[in-house]
């Protein structure tokens, strides 16, 4: 089993968040090759080590943000290719978390310890330098939010973990998918959120819109009737059990 579906099933975080990301990618990207952006990385980072003088953070800084002039994509910001870390390192261009991944993993290869923060209103990096700690935003050139505990309720400042990252990441891809109707990479993604949480109602009956679009009625039919298993109570099950009725009839049809 893959790193991406590793970390999300069993939430094992011993594997590397940059190749779950990359595998993640893949959605958009299906022919992608890890090794070659896995090598970005490392090249990155021995970079960084070279200007490291005055220590990482100060050093990442100079680099990403000044030298190489990563940024946020607030023009496009709903385009799903800022949700693939290869895209990122390419365009230098990204979304909050996918240039937090980015500044995580170049630490981690240079043996620092940097966390992701989930924070209300856009993922942050957080990293302690000669005791102090700082909350860092890569989305706006890499500022330093100096206001971010006095103002946010402490329990949004824990530390996220990998599996946290890809769904987060996820549900970001489901949403621009759905909007977009781009069947086939929300059915993927949504087939990522369910491995995560076979449970999830939404997710259920989101995948069972995406397949039938894709004319995969009986899967379809299969969803629906897990979502009503979950949500007996949904105020529009007769709509849905009639909707589960049409696509059995569909699916007969078809062969």
């Amino acid at each position: 089993m893959d790193a991406l579906r590793r970390i999300l099933q069993h939430e094992d975080e011993s594997l590397p968040l940059d190749e779950a990301a990359l595998l993640l990618a893949r959605i958009e990207y299906p022919d992608l090759p890890l090794a070659p952006w896995l090598a970005e990385l490392d090249f990155h980072a021995r970079q960084i080590r070279r200007l490291s003088l005055y220590g990482f953070r100060n050093a990442a800084h100079n680099y990403l943000f000044g030298e190489l002039a990563f940024s946020g994509n607030g023009d496009d910001y709903y385009n799903p290719r800022n949700s693939c870390l290869n895209s990122v390192l390419e365009s230098r261009r990204g979304i909050p978390i996918t240039l937090s991944i980015l500044y995580i993993e170049l630490a981690r290869r240079l043996g620092i310890t940097v966390d992701g923060i989930p924070a209300p209103g856009h993922f942050l990096v957080r990293i302690e330098d000669d005791g102090d700690t700082y909350y860092i935003d890569v989305f706006n050139n890499g500022k330093i939010r100096d206001d971010i505990e006095g103002e946010v309720d402490p329990r949004f400042l824990v530390p996220a973990t990998k599996r946290m990252i890809l769904i987060r990441m996820l549900n970001n891809l489901r949403l621009i998918y759905l909007q977009r109707q781009a069947w086939h990479k929300a059915a993927a993604v949504l087939d990522l959120l369910l491995l995560a949480d076979p449970v999830d109602a939404d997710a259920l009956r989101q995948r069972a819109a995406a397949r039938a679009a894709l004319h995969r009625y009986q899967a379809a039919c299969s969803d629906l009737s897990r979502y009503l298993t979950l949500r007996p109570l949904d105020p529009g099950k007769d709509e849905l059990k009639a909707q589960i009725s049409n696509l059995r009839r569909m699916h007969a049809h078809k062969n």
